[in-house]
């Protein structure tokens, strides 16, 4: 986030943007955590039940395309790539877009905190996106798998 900065920022302000930075990512892997553990310890998706596609994923057509564990596989792939990668690509970018407008300072009380924000916070809602789009894949491919298993048992008649 440091880099993001133009030159001769103070170094009293570029160490409250270093413990906001660390502050926001240490809570944003908190959340992680404590997601991971909790979709693990209530065994979500398919704990309560059935688990409807249209509901929990409406944005999602398993009608279109390939195979949907396929896709939900590749998606949540992509989606953790795209976590891992954006907290290095954020400042970059802003950085890029420095030259053409005018630069970031993260001055203002307000600025810091929503650039902090956003820079900790999109990559976890992508990582737990990721993870979740995942945990539905392996859902879909033990169902499947159940159920080629109780098919296989039955005799025609």
């Amino acid at each position: 986030m440091t880099l993001m900065l133009p030159e001769g920022t103070s170094a009293a302000h570029l160490a409250l943007v270093r413990i906001t930075a660390g502050l926001a990512y240490f809570i944003s892997l908190v959340t992680l955590v404590v997601f991971i553990v909790t979709i693990r310890g209530f065994g979500w998706p398919s704990a309560e039940g059935t688990f409807n596609v249209w509901i929990n994923l409406p944005t999602f057509d398993p009608t279109t395309g390939g195979d949907v564990v396929e896709r939900l596989n590749r998606d949540a792939m992509a989606n953790v790539a795209l976590g891992f990668a954006l907290p290095f690509v954020i400042p970059a970018v802003v950085k890029s877009a420095a030259m053409m407008f005018e630069p970031v300072t993260l001055a203002s009380e307000h600025t810091l905190i929503w650039t902090m924000t956003a820079w900790s916070f999109l990559p976890l809602s992508l990582l737990m996106r990721g993870i979740a789009m995942g945990r539905v894949a392996a859902m879909i491919a033990l169902r499947r798998k159940m159920h080629a298993k109780l098919v296989a048992g039955l005799q025609p008649a």
